[in-house]
């Protein structure tokens, strides 16, 4: 029975931190999304190019019509009359002409407005690609260096414990060789120190950074989102 206890236990301990974990991941897309469709609808460049596409789609559309293409004109007839040996000449007159149904200016005019708006929409796609592209390869940067800051923050608590440690054991009268390494540790304590306000210094400058290039003016709110993201 009480290895059945042990096994439930453990059991359940694996689902509740799965839960937790589940809740986490889950809380950070959330975040992401969050910040996608703040920059989707700040950016300044993608909304200029949304506007652009808009206008194109004003344009009236360039229809075909019936056009005159040619036009020829006659005044007069004239022939030798063989039994009178006379030249004659009789008045007349003949109108010809030609038609065309598409009128070539204004089907090339309607073939440049439509590649007009399809480069309009391309560019919004392209521009929207881009900046999608560039918060997530953000989002990864600055996940990797908080990563790091956490290992850096653990390895600072170890040092920190190892350290009260080994200064008990040189109050208490331990030898010289404890005392060398009560000072390594220290001055290793002082490195690490140094490298988590290195990480902590870029995490704040590429979130400044990527908030007003890809946020505009809402930047302060990608800014907060960034922030938030690393304690997810």
């Amino acid at each position: 029975m009480k290895g059945l206890s042990r096994i439930l236990c453990a059991l359940a301990c694996l689902l509740l931190a799965g839960r937790s974990w589940a809740q986490v991941d889950g809380g950070r897309d959330q975040t992401i999304q969050r910040m996608l469709r703040v920059v989707l609808d700040n950016n300044p460049l993608l909304a200029a190019q949304a506007d652009l596409v808009r206008e194109s789609g004003k344009l009236p559309d360039v229809r075909s019509r019936v056009a005159l293409t040619g036009l020829s004109f006659s005044f007069a007839t004239s022939f030798w009359d063989t039994d009178t040996g006379y030249f004659r000449l009789y008045p007349a007159a003949t109108l010809g002409s030609s038609i065309s149904i598409a009128d070539p200016t204004r089907a090339l005019n309607a073939f440049n407005l439509k590649k007009e708006r399809e480069e309009a929409r391309q560019g919004y796609l392209k521009i929207k690609d881009a900046l999608t592209a560039d918060l997530l390869a953000t989002v990864r940067e600055l996940l990797k260096l908080s990563g790091r800051r956490e290992s850096l923050e653990k390895l600072k608590a170890y040092l920190q414990d190892y350290s009260a440690l080994i200064e008990k054991q040189v109050r208490a009268g331990a030898a010289t060789p404890e005392m060398d390494k009560l000072w390594e540790l220290r001055e290793r304590l002082l490195g690490i120190e140094v490298d988590v306000r290195d990480v902590e210094n870029q995490l704040g400058t590429m979130r400044l950074e990527a908030a007003l290039r890809l946020a505009g003016n809402s930047w302060q709110e990608l800014l907060d989102l960034f922030t938030s993201l690393e304690g997810k």
